[in-house]
């Protein structure tokens, strides 16, 4: 390479097709000569120098010249550390390796071991001015991270037998949980996976041990019939992220790989991160469970209402997170996207005192062609299409954003049923019978009609029956709005063909921001609400929100402290929302933070 160097230097040469019969690299870094056409006038062959072609034709051994007729050439563009520092603590990595490795005192992680040394590539310019010298192009340095390979060998006694099998299967190995109390892994794979999986397919997850030798566990957010959620470190990334291992089940495992198709969807069609979905970073095997890794959130609008003692809160906030919303609908709709699962656990605020939020848990939906199941939606948030067994569209998400908006308002949801015939039951008591034709089309009518088309009287556990028609929405809501009534009502109608779509929401006076003139002050949920009542209401809740057969998602978020903004007040007047800003990233008014500090002096 020494002779190529001093060769390259008189212009007008080009690397010949001889050389790489004779076994030689090609000099891409040579530059053209002048050319001339041939004799057909259709080819052009550089011309090279008689010398220089009988030069490169030499044998090589006539080639050689002794180093004292060599150029000196300029130094290497690489810093070559001469001193190695203190080995760091256990199970710290240090900038650019990963833990336990002796490091040079300047080594960045963009440094590279290449036969025992350590090397650091140039710029991009210095890379363009090494090539314009003729040094030829610097080679694309390998990973800054060692191999499974490389981290063997130098930590073969601090892996297990399992992991020293498996770490050769990783080309980078960013931690591995050193110093973890890992799990002692069994011969049988027979035994739940080796015995890193209990009985139910969910992983055994060890505090501070590696997820692909990538990840550090540092917490648990929740756990579902899907698996669980955990809170780690990103070695590579210097973040943190929110992991969603998928139980070890067949029935899970092929749910996970649509939500991971329909995510990857979404991400590709939304390279701005501009439509308030949850953002998946990567996904990927591990010991035979799919891992998809999020970016991590706040908490979610449950814990938002029940932080706010399920007093509800104002119509300006509620019209803030509706736009987000139905942009997100929109979104959807257009790729043929539906949720399945929209309620207040699966919407998640970005920031605590922020009014951003993002739509978490794909874990039910489907293509609006390639629909699974039948029985989908938490009941309370349930579509009476869905509930009746009729087919099901995109409008099944509007109307789950309909009685989203109204518990947001009240605190509580709109239609509390205990069971899918007392759900039922309590949409007619506020909405009236459904269409005929909904009734005959059904496939489960039987359940809640009787022969004459009738509805079933029930009776729910506290000995209350609902009779159909006997309220309307203003009343359950104990509210005067009627824009905002009349939007609720678009959103919760029976036929879908009626029901608003995300579009026609938007253009609704409510969300554009064009006061009626029929509206007066809302008036407040009372206040004195018993508290056994609300005890029981709470665990009504809880039952009828989570009453989903199909694998769902939990909050990808931590549980911080208090953080709702503001409770409905009488203040709370009509025309308030046209004057409300709806920036997503907004902070929030000083008098709605008062309860966030309240609650902290209370803890």
């Amino acid at each position: 390479m020494e002779q190529y160097n001093a060769a390259s230097q008189s212009s007008g040469v080009y690397p010949l097709p001889q050389l790489e019969e004779r076994g030689l690299p090609n000099l891409p870094s040579l530059k053209l000569g002048p050319s001339k056409l041939g004799p057909d006038q259709a080819t052009s062959r550089p011309v090279v120098p008689a010398k220089r072609v009988a030069r490169l034709n030499e044998p090589l051994s006539a080639r050689a010249a002794p180093n004292s007729q060599l150029q000196p050439r300029e130094p290497l563009p690489y810093a070559l550390p001469t001193d190695r520092g203190p080995r760091p603590p256990r199970g710290m990595a240090p900038p650019g390796r990963f833990s336990g490795l002796r490091v040079a005192a300047a080594r960045t992680p963009s440094m590279v071991q290449t036969g025992g040394q350590w090397l650091q590539p140039t710029s991009a310019r210095g890379q363009a001015r090494a090539t314009q010298d003729g040094r030829g192009p610097i080679p694309t340095p390998r990973s800054a991270w060692p191999t499974g390979s490389d981290t063997l060998a130098s930590h073969f006694d601090d892996l297990t037998d399992f992991e020293r099998t498996e770490i050769l299967q990783y080309k980078e190995v960013t931690y591995f949980g050193l110093g973890a109390e890992k799990l002692s892994t069994l011969h049988s794979a027979g035994e739940f996976n080796h015995g890193f999986d209990d009985e139910r397919g969910d992983y055994n997850v060890v505090m501070h041990d590696h997820i692909g030798y990538r990840y550090e566990v540092i917490g648990t957010l929740g756990k579902g019939s899907f698996g669980q959620v955990i809170k780690a470190f990103d070695h590579k990334k210097k973040c943190e992220v929110a992991i969603k291992i998928i139980r070890n089940k067949q029935r899970f495992h092929k749910q996970a790989l649509i939500e991971v198709k329909v995510l990857a969807h979404i991400r590709e069609h939304d390279p701005h991160n501009d439509k308030n979905t949850v953002r998946m970073l990567s996904h990927f095997y591990f010991r035979d469970h799919i891992c998809i890794v999020f970016e991590v959130l706040s908490i979610n609008l449950y814990e938002f209402i029940k932080n706010n003692n399920f007093k509800g809160v104002s119509l300006q906030l509620i019209r803030r997170f509706a736009i987000q919303l139905l942009n997100t609908l929109r979104f959807l709709r257009k790729l043929r996207i539906l949720h399945c699962d929209l309620k207040p656990e699966n919407i998640l605020l970005c920031d605590p005192a922020k009014s951003a939020i993002r739509v978490i848990d794909f874990g039910s939906s489907c293509m609006e062609d390639e629909q699974m199941y039948t029985y989908i939606q938490s009941r309370f948030y349930r579509s009476p299409e869905v509930i009746l067994g009729l087919p099901y569209h995109c409008s099944i998400d509007m109307w789950s954003l309909g009685c989203i908006l109204a518990e947001l308002y009240t605190g509580y949801p709109l239609f509390p049923g205990e069971n899918e015939v007392e759900q039922l039951a309590c949409m007619m008591e506020v909405l009236g019978l459904p269409p005929k034709k909904m009734v005959q089309d059904s496939t489960r009518r039987k359940l809640f009609f009787d022969s004459a088309g009738a509805p079933r009287v029930v009776t729910n556990s506290k000995g209350r029956k609902r009779r159909p028609a006997s309220k309307d929405i203003m009343s359950v809501l104990k509210s005067s709005d009627v824009s905002f009534v009349s939007f609720l009502e678009g959103c919760l109608r029976w036929e879908v063909s009626e029901r608003f779509t995300p579009e026609d929401a938007l253009q609704h006076p409510w969300i554009a921001g064009e006061p009626s003139n029929n509206t007066t002050a809302s008036t407040s949920r009372a206040s004195s609400r018993a508290t056994n009542s609300r005890a029981t209401s709470s665990s009504a809740r809880d039952n009828g929100r989570n009453s989903n057969s199909t694998p769902r998602d939990i909050n990808l978020c931590a549980t911080n402290a208090l953080t709702a903004l503001g409770p409905r007040t009488a203040s709370d007047s009509g025309q308030a929302y046209a004057s409300a800003s709806t920036h997503p990233n907004e902070q929030v008014p000083r008098g709605f933070l008062a309860i966030e500090s309240k609650a902290r002096r209370a803890r």
